[in-house]
């Protein structure tokens, strides 16, 4: 918290960015029954804890659109929308189905874990709440363990994003499906490692614990680990309509990663 602080204040617009910083804190407090009254209204719906709203968030990053009951972001709304669409028809035909959420999302998590078919295992390198604290760059289960990897917005902030893609692609049993999510922010990837300093890396990548910013080439990043990566936009799964209403963005964009039969060999037979 106090790191936050100190962000905002050496920011620019650092006034602003404290006292949104404070007001959020402030509203976390708050009971989910308490902020459904303050927020309720009829203009937009979150589709993870199902709340009717008057508005969504914005805070000091307005192209954040935060749910002020269950604290999704568009992009979880939109990945929803994803795996209860695309995915769970699929998978949901199935028994068991064995699946690693990575930087697990409160909300999300929450309704991961209530689907009985779902073998379900959160992991995080930091957080203590998931089930496993595990980095992603060496992941503790032999190869071909996992039906499926959700993965969003956690890359960036990996020093070796290549080594955890790989990582990925090892444990994912073959035919198997990462969900991947980064934000793109640049032409083409921009990664320096070594910068340490957390004011340093905000004015370089946009956030104080990101150490890159990706480009149109994420594509090619994700190829170099044996995928088979399929892009998945937000006009194939929701209208304008449905969009405006669940607060989603125009350019968020989900990777379908796919672990193919042989598509290692066939990568090194093409090299």
């Amino acid at each position: 918290m106090l790191l936050r602080i100190r962000l905002a204040l050496a920011s620019p617009d650092g006034l602003r960015r404290l006292v949104d910083f404070i007001s959020s804190q402030a509203l976390r407090f708050l009971p989910a029954a308490w902020r459904k009254v303050i927020f309720a209204g009829h203009e937009y719906d979150c589709n993870i804890c199902e709340s009717q709203l008057r508005g969504f968030l914005t805070l000091h990053r307005p192209y954040n659109h935060w749910c002020p009951i269950c604290w999704s972001l568009q992009r979880h709304r939109l990945v929803w929308i994803f795996f209860q669409r695309r995915l769970f028809p699929f998978y949901g035909s199935r028994n068991h189905v064995k699946m690693s959420h990575d930087a697990p999302e409160p909300a999300l998590e929450a309704k991961f874990r209530r689907l009985p078919w779902l073998d379900y295992l959160s992991v995080d390198l930091y957080n203590s709440r998931a089930m496993l604290q595990m980095d992603i760059c060496n992941i503790q289960f032999p190869d071909e363990q996992f039906d499926l990897i959700y993965c969003s917005h956690v890359l960036e902030h990996v020093k070796d994003d290549l080594q955890a893609l790989r990582e990925f692609y090892r444990v994912l049993k073959t035919g198997g499906q990462a969900v991947i999510l980064a934000p793109i922010t640049s032409p083409r990837t921009i990664s320096d490692p070594s910068v340490a300093d957390p004011l340093e890396r905000e004015r370089l990548f946009g956030q104080h614990d990101h150490v890159r910013h990706y480009g149109r080439d994420f594509i090619q990043r994700v190829e170099q680990a044996g995928f088979r990566v399929k892009v998945i936009r937000r006009a194939e799964l929701a209208g304008d309509e449905e969009a405006k209403r669940f607060g989603l963005e125009l350019e968020e964009t989900i990777f379908l990663c796919e672990k193919l039969a042989d598509s290692h060999d066939l990568l090194n037979h093409k090299s």
